[in-house]
């Protein structure tokens, strides 16, 4: 995408095989490909981002969170989490509501949740999000009181609405977030 400045989606080719043995290799090779293809980049060319034309600094942001999240996936697995940084929380919280949250909903209904609020809390810093779970959900920002409150770190914040190992606190309909986590799945 960074380097094509694509209209449409580009087919990606899967990874080869790779072996337990060469996996750190690969992924290693794979950062410095992406760290080059950003740093050469155009922020403000427009390329395709999931079926509409952003400046590709979408992609900046869109890669930092997802590298952050699955680098916290692979560590955490090994047994030594890593740290996600708070700021890069906030915008994986954002980014959850603006592009992935409506998605997940559309393909599969939101009755398990229908008109029900979360109202999300950062702790470390400014940061609030009031959800109300519909087709299509709506997200706005700034301190309400929610069916269901859930308090902690922004990378907290990040890892509990992807359905990730969290540390957080669950104030009120606590049946809400169970249910948040058999349904909200990507």
């Amino acid at each position: 995408m960074l380097r094509e400045y694509p209209e449409e989606r580009l087919a990606f080719e899967p990874a080869d095989d790779i072996s337990d043995a060469d996996v750190v290799q690969w992924a290693d090779a794979q950062r410095a490909e992406l760290t080059a293809a950003l740093a050469a980049s155009d922020g403000d060319r427009l390329a395709w981002a999931f079926g509409t034309m952003l400046p590709a600094r979408f992609w900046w942001r869109r890669q930092s969170i997802e590298t952050a999240l699955h680098a916290w996936d692979a560590s955490d697995g090994a047994g030594a989490a890593w740290a996600i940084p708070p700021e890069v929380g906030v915008e994986g919280v954002d980014e959850f509501f603006e592009w992935i949250f409506a998605r997940v909903l559309a393909r599969k209904a939101s009755a398990w949740g229908e008109g029900r609020t979360v109202h999300l809390h950062r702790t470390d810093g400014d940061g609030e999000w009031l959800v109300m779970i519909g087709n299509p959900p709506t997200v706005s920002h700034g301190h309400a009181k929610g069916d269901l409150a859930v308090r902690g770190a922004a990378a907290d914040l990040l890892r509990w609405t992807t359905n990730r190992r969290a540390d957080v606190e669950l104030f009120g309909d606590t049946a809400l977030a169970e249910a948040w986590a058999a349904n909200v799945a990507f």
